[in-house]
Order: C-alpha cells, then structure tokens, then sequence
C-alpha cells in the first residue's frame, strides 16, 4: 500500500484558493489487495435509482456491499392508491482494484473486493403516472420515477453535465436549486464522475448525487471521463447504468414521454455514417416519426457537434447528422463537454452545450472564429442545469445556475 505526503493550493469551484495537506493517504490505484470492503448497517453501499421507463415497467437499482437478506422494494403510486412490491433480483461483481481521491482524504475509496448489484423488475404499472419507492433493508433508500407520459402530456426532464460534485459546492447548489421543479427524469449529458478531479470516487459522487437519483429516472450518456481508470466504463459506468433505455446497446440506446422520443448517443465511439450507433439510429428517427402520438425527438451526447468555446468540434458528424436530424424532427440538441453554457440556433434546430454540471469553468470563448459562431445567442461561464418542459405545441427551457438565477431561457414551436 503506497503513501506520500502532500501539501499544495487548489483553487476551489468558486474560484477561491485552499490548502490541502495530506499524509499517509492511500494512493490506492491498484491495490487489489486491500482490507475488506467497509460493510456497516444492512450494507447498501449507492442508491437507489431508477431506470429503463416506459408506460408499464421499471427498474429499480441498488448497490450492497454484502448479500441481501431482504431485497423487497415496495413502490406506491405518488397519489395513492394501494402499495406493491418487487423482490429484487442480486448480482456480484468482483472488483480488482481499489481507487481512492489522493487530494481528498474525506472521500471514501472505491475499494477492491466483491460488490452486489440488486435490481428489481417493477411491472403493471400505469402509464402517465408518477411512483415513490423504499428499499425494505432500509427505509431511508428511497426515490420516485414517473411512467412515460401519453402523448401530449406535458413532461419536464433536467439536463445536466460535467458533474464533479467533490469540487467545491456547485453540484449541489445546482441540484438545490433545479430538482424542486420535480422533472420526471434527469438526463446526464457525460462526464458523470471525475477521479482525474484526484477529489472524487464514485463512493463520494453517489452519496452527493442521491438526491437526483432518488428524483426520478437517470438517464446519462457517455463521456471521456468515464474512462479514467481502465476498468471504469464496464465496473462503475456500466455497472451502475447498463439498461438505461431501450435498444442500441449500454452505451447507446432510447425510451420515450409524452410522444417525445430521446435518442442517447455516446460520442466515445465513431460517429459517422459507418458506424454502428449511427446505423443503428437513423432507421429508429425513422420509426418513431411513425409511431402513433409521435411529437418530435430530441437527440443528446457528450462532445459537442457545434460549440464557440475550448474543445473541438465536431464538422464532419455535423454535416452528416443534421440533415437527418431535420428530416427526422429533432429541433433540440443537447451536448456537454465545453465547460459552460451556450445556445446556437440554426433555422430548423437549437444546438444546447449545458456542462455546467459542477466541472471547472472552462473558456467559453476560445473559438469565436468559427464560421457559426455568429448564430449563438446565449453564452456564459456559470454553473447551471437546463430545466425543459414541453406542453402543447411548445417546448421551452431555462438554464438555472448555482444560485437559482435563470440565466437563460428560449421557446420553440414544436408539434
């Protein structure tokens, strides 16, 4: 087991410089050979949260630190009516290597040993209908989700990207002030989790974001952080999320509210035309302009397609994309990365970056010169999440930042 001492300024989520002294902490990269895994209580370790929602079933998830006894969870519909419950099903996973946040002490280490994942299945549930839940093992894991709405229903989802909860207070704040609006799902645009942060563990990203697992169903995308470690896309990313939607594959894949359709993609793999996940996509744009309540879709990823500000771009998805994205109806866009905010309006779509998750502020500015820079209209360095509603002919949204200003807001006409 390693060691050092450290001792050096950060400059903390709101700008303000801290010294951090370290020693005897556990670098833990790949000590396989740890103690065992801290266990206490009844021994579930993250969650829960919900996904994989339609108008009749759910999944429910949650992580344990050792077997469960007693896997019931029991959900009840949000207004009333007569209890049920759902036995889940347990799967173990061993994992080989312990990691830890070397300029956090306080964070507890991801550690190595065998970990249990519980699913329960919920079925016959009621469409346009919202469900809380509780974990029998104990009754202070709990949450809601929302069954997918009827066509023309309204629906509110919050997206959110580039979350880094153990850097500084924004996260939270931003949580603070987004999740009383009661979205039925969040939508996580990557960069969920930060070890390269050397503040964070999944352990401590968990405990932090609870409150928006417990608000409705989760719902992410991936990013290039989910890949930190060389096992952490398929022993946390995929582990935690696998099964998010519906088609495609863990890492790519849809679901459906209100006759809006949600396309995830996960700009980690190719993305041109070739590709498997646009292969896959184009002929579901397709589909869904013909199932019946169709509205319009909304496509969302990580690296950005269009953006004026520090990261690349995207020109050669873009070029092949958008004409199918307006053949298709999809008149929104949500992409991360680019730490910050910024709306880029072309005639047919709204291209949104909302990475304001929690991540260092990056330059929104650093490319200005790029040819459609002249369409954005919104901009700015702020920590945010992007609230959306859709109700009857009309989409609309606000970028809600860390203190609970509406920093931007826009409408569009939609069918």
């Amino acid at each position: 087991m390693r060691h050092f001492i450290v001792t050096l300024a950060l400059t903390a989520a709101c700008g303000t410089p801290k010294i951090v002294s370290i020693d005897s902490l556990d670098a833990g990269d790949d000590d396989a050979a740890d103690a065992a895994i801290p266990c206490p209580g009844v021994g579930i370790s993250k969650g829960p949260w919900a996904l994989a929602i339609d108008e009749t079933t759910a999944k429910v998830r949650w992580e344990a630190c050792r077997s469960q006894t007693d896997r019931t969870l029991t959900f009840t519909p949000e207004q009333g009516g007569a209890p049920m419950t759902s036995v889940a099903a347990e799967t173990s996973t061993v994992i080989a290597n312990t990691y830890g946040a070397p300029l956090n002490p306080s964070a507890t280490p991801d550690y190595a040993g065998t970990w249990y994942m519980e699913e329960a299945s919920l079925s016959g549930l009621k469409a346009d209908t919202c469900y809380t839940y509780v974990a029998a093992a104990d009754t202070g894991r709990k949450g809601r989700f929302c069954t997918a709405r009827a066509p023309g229903s309204p629906i509110r989802f919050l997206a959110i990207g580039d979350t880094n909860p153990a850097l500084g207070d924004s996260t939270v704040n931003v949580l603070t002030h987004t999740l009383p609006k009661n979205p039925d799902f969040s939508v996580h645009l990557g960069d969920i989790q930060y070890y390269d942060s050397t503040l964070e563990t999944w352990a401590l990203w968990a405990t932090k974001m609870q409150p928006l697992l417990s608000a409705g169903a989760f719902l992410p995308s991936i990013g290039n952080h989910e890949s930190e470690k060389p096992d952490e896309l398929t022993n946390y990313t995929l582990r935690y999320f696998h099964g998010a939607g519906f088609g495609g594959t863990d890492q790519y894949y849809s679901f459906h509210s209100g006759g809006v359709f949600f396309f995830v993609l996960d700009t980690e793999l190719p993305t041109d035309g070739t590709s498997a996940q646009v292969q896959w996509l184009v002929p579901q744009l397709d589909a869904a302009t013909k199932t019946p309540g169709f509205r319009f879709s909304i496509v969302y990823f990580h690296k950005p397609f269009v953006t004026c500000g520090d990261t690349g771009d995207n020109p050669a998805a873009r070029a092949y994309m958008e004409p199918l994205l307006i053949q298709y109806k999809v008149p929104l866009v949500l992409q991360a990365h680019m730490h910050g905010y910024e709306r880029i309006e072309f005639p047919k779509i709204t291209y949104v970056t909302s990475a304001g998750g929690g991540g260092r502020m990056g330059n929104v500015n650093g490319n200005v010169t790029r040819a459609y820079c002249g369409q954005r209209v919104a901009s700015g360095d702020f920590f945010h999440g992007l609230v959306v509603d859709v109700t009857t002919g009309k989409l609309s949204a606000q970028a809600i930042d860390d203190t609970g200003a509406v920093r931007d807001s826009f409408e569009k006409v939609v069918p």
